[in-house]
């Protein structure tokens, strides 16, 4: 692996540690961002604690209408202010603006996933379970209503906040395409938008993925943005085939806000995981593997998704002789090492991230 290569990676991998430091992948899941809230009260003390307590209301209706089935969430009364604020475990406020009887915000709720599942439990319902599909997901994006569709493109925003997204929840096996020549051919953004059978066809036999998502959003200024989902070869449902974010003074907080809601939708879309365990539940590891081509990172990553206890695999950023990806996986990390060495793979532990070599070969030292 050159020298230079190796380097840019690691770089790219403190990324991604720096992202998922300090809890659980799946953690993610419980949090909902561009709530915004808009109170007027007798005092502006009376309208801000009356917009928090009414923010972390529609926080906890926006997460459990992605976390929950549509039949479950129909035998779920509303809690109360006062209930839903034992399962928060903190908020952050941003533009916050107050005057003598009015205030304004926008709010980010980080719920406590364990409360909210007792919370569920209590009342029958469990939270979705994601999905063991690998799922190709097709950032297309437009800056303005009518605008030319970008995807592959260096100047797209959103293809990228969509894959950091997916793959900090974990919600589902992520695939991330190359963006190359090949995959451009088979798939540009109006192929992608129409749902070419043939392109999306040939994308998924690259890499070995199970369904394609397309994503499409859409800005509008002043206005907030849009997006819309589109499944291919199952259909996203309706009701969770369109979002929008209300955000309209920050364009990259309205595509993150989208970007959040749309990984979760995508979640809710798809077949549910086999097995028991619900999100919240797993841990994230970032790793490196040297390859000689996309095939054989397509090997590894189906050998990976076979060990026990891992929950999904997803390609971060990929060269012909080198693959940066994070597996997702619960229970305890010296299992997960000792069952990648029954299978062949050389690991060498670094800061934070572990060097996964197939066929069981030294790993070549980092350069310090």
């Amino acid at each position: 692996m050159g020298r230079g290569l190796r380097a840019m990676l690691v770089a790219a991998l403190g990324v991604l540690l720096l992202a998922t430091a300090g809890g659980t992948a799946w953690a993610d899941a419980f949090t909902v961002s561009g709530v915004r809230v808009d109170v007027r009260a007798a005092s502006a003390v009376q309208a801000r604690e009356q917009a928090l307590r009414q923010g972390q209301v529609e926080a906890f209706r926006r997460m459990i209408s992605v976390l929950v089935s549509e039949g479950d969430r129909a035998r779920l009364a509303d809690p109360s202010a006062e209930t839903v604020e034992t399962m928060v475990s903190d908020f952050t406020v941003a533009d916050e603006r107050s005057s003598a009887t009015r205030y304004i915000a926008v709010l980010t709720v980080h719920f406590d996933p364990a409360r909210v599942n007792a919370f569920l439990g209590g009342r029958g319902v469990t939270v979705v379970k994601g999905s063991d599909e690998n799922v190709i997901l097709l950032g297309v994006y437009r800056d303005a209503p009518g605008a030319a569709p970008q995807l592959w493109e260096e100047t797209n925003p959103w293809r990228p906040l969509l894959t950091d997204a997916a793959v900090s929840r974990g919600l589902f096996p992520v695939v991330v395409p190359l963006g190359d020549l090949e995959d451009v051919a088979q798939a540009s953004a109006e192929k992608a938008l129409a749902l070419d059978a043939a392109g999306l066809d040939a994308l998924m036999a690259r890499y070995g993925a199970d369904a394609v998502v397309v994503a499409e959003t859409v800005t509008k200024p002043g206005q907030g943005a849009s997006l819309t989902l589109k499944g291919y070869p199952r259909a996203i449902p309706g009701a969770l085939a369109r979002l929008e974010s209300p955000i309209a003074d920050d364009t990259a907080a309205a595509l993150g806000d989208l970007a959040a809601h749309a990984v979760l939708a995508v979640a809710r879309a798809a077949r549910p995981q086999t097995g028991g365990t619900m999100v919240g539940e797993f841990d994230q590891l970032a790793i490196l593997v040297p390859v000689q081509g996309i095939a054989d990172w397509v090997r590894v990553e189906r050998t990976l998704r076979a060990l026990p206890g891992v929950r999904g695999v997803s390609l971060r950023a990929s060269r012909p002789d080198v693959v940066q990806a994070a597996v997702q996986y619960a229970g305890d990390p010296e299992a997960l090492r000792q069952a990648m060495a029954r299978v062949g793979f050389g690991v060498t532990q670094r800061d934070g991230y572990w060097e996964v070599v197939p066929g069981g070969e030294p790993a070549t030292p980092l350069p310090r």
